[in-house]
């Protein structure tokens, strides 16, 4: 009954061992997960001449916007 208790706790300590080795490459590969960096581009706003990321620039008629109510505005004055 000793030997059994003894393999026991030795088995019970190897699996905790394992365990908290995992944890902790699983938190070390989390941290190199480094978020997704936007890009620096800008763009002018034909409208107002503010500058904005140029992935959240609103295009039309071939020209940049700050916003949809820029580029209607925009729009209206040319036409």
């Amino acid at each position: 009954m000793l030997k059994l208790l003894f393999w026991l706790i030795i088995a019970l300590v190897i699996g905790l061992f394992f365990a908290i080795r995992q944890a902790n490459r699983l938190r070390a590969e989390q941290q190199d997960d480094s978020p997704q960096t936007r890009s620096l581009e800008s763009v002018r706003c034909a409208h107002c001449g503010v500058f904005v990321p140029e992935d959240k620039a609103v295009r039309r008629d071939g020209q940049d916007f700050c916003s949809w109510e820029h580029a209607e505005a925009w729009h209206r004055e040319q036409g």
